[in-house]
């Protein structure tokens, strides 16, 4: 898979595989310099700025990231340079998911200012009409059932690829008016090299202690994957 393309602007570097022009740079770098909100709700992103319009892709969400643990009580937002960005991996892993079936946000860019440490953001398109998994288990529990299926679905395919997202649980999935699941949040991503049975346990056991620890409906808990037999390796 090809490597988005760097573009230095107003000392800020932009990654994308689409060409952004001045005006686009210029307002994303104004959301940028936005504080990000800071969701109240269960399992809710912390780091997510409001939907912003940008012409011409529309809606879009941009991801702040911040430092959690112990590093975050002395540096939330700041990251050691290397290779690429944690924003630019999220963006290669949101474009090889994709590829592979996954229903997860379109990337339009990644950016980051500074260059031994630096802040960076992650600029995709917003997933129309939708509201998070939790959400949806409490107001609305029989949709919440039919979504869960397919994001089982979801899952499925990043078990048979070895895709280790690290933190899969309800409220990094959101529904769409069509009642169809969209998986979120592929920070720190990564391959698997155990064998597929192990990763398919390790998602369950993540799924079901979200859902135990922020008492979500207990039908939330029957993430039942892998979902297509003959899987082994």
């Amino acid at each position: 898979m090809t490597r988005a393309e760097r573009k230095s602007y107003r000392r800020y570097v932009f990654s994308a595989d689409v060409r952004l022009n001045d005006p686009q740079r210029d307002r994303l770098i104004a959301i940028f310099q936005q504080p990000p909100h800071l969701a109240a709700a269960p399992l809710g992103g912390r780091c997510l700025m409001p939907a912003e319009i940008l012409a011409p892709f529309g809606a879009v969400v941009v991801k702040s990231y911040r430092r959690g643990g112990l590093a975050g009580l002395f540096n939330r937002r700041y990251y050691l340079a290397g290779r690429l960005t944690r924003s630019e991996q999220e963006f290669q892993w949101l474009k090889r998911v994709r590829a592979l079936g996954v229903k997860a946000p379109e990337p339009i860019a990644a950016a980051h200012h500074g260059r031994l440490v630096y802040r960076c953001w992650l600029v995709t398109r917003k997933v129309a009409e939708a509201v998070s998994l939790n959400q949806l288990s409490i107001e609305h529990p029989d949709a919440a059932a039919k979504a869960l299926a397919d994001c089982t679905r979801q899952v499925d395919i990043l078990v048979e690829n070895r895709i280790h997202h690290p933190d899969l649980h309800p409220g990094n999935v959101l529904v769409d008016a069509l009642g169809q699941s969209w998986l979120i949040d592929f920070d720190k991503t990564g391959y698997y090299r155990g064998r597929r049975q192990h990763l398919a346990a390790h998602y369950r056991q993540r799924w079901q202690r979200a859902v135990r620890k922020h008492r979500l409906p207990a039908g939330l808990a029957a993430l039942k994957t892998p979902g297509r037999k003959g899987l082994s390796g």
